[in-house]
């Protein structure tokens, strides 16, 4: 099952340097999860969870990684 850790606003600033500022939880990636899957599921689109994430190629995530989503 994956975590969920929901941050407040000054967590945020620390781990994403101010780029984004809603709010987040973090989400630890299972071995099936791709971005495009997880942009779906979560209300968002690949290039923002790349952005928030500093993801340059969506293909190298790995299962264990922790990922900001934004929350909706």
């Amino acid at each position: 099952m994956s975590e969920r850790i929901a941050l407040k606003d000054t967590d945020l600033e620390q781990v994403s340097g101010g780029k984004y500022t809603g709010p987040v939880f973090m989400y630890t990636l299972q071995p099936e999860d791709k971005l495009s899957i997880l942009a779906q599921r979560f209300g968002t689109t690949v290039r923002v969870l790349c952005e928030l994430n500093g993801i340059t190629d969506p293909a190298m995530i790995r299962a264990g990684e922790t990922l900001m989503i934004p929350q909706r």
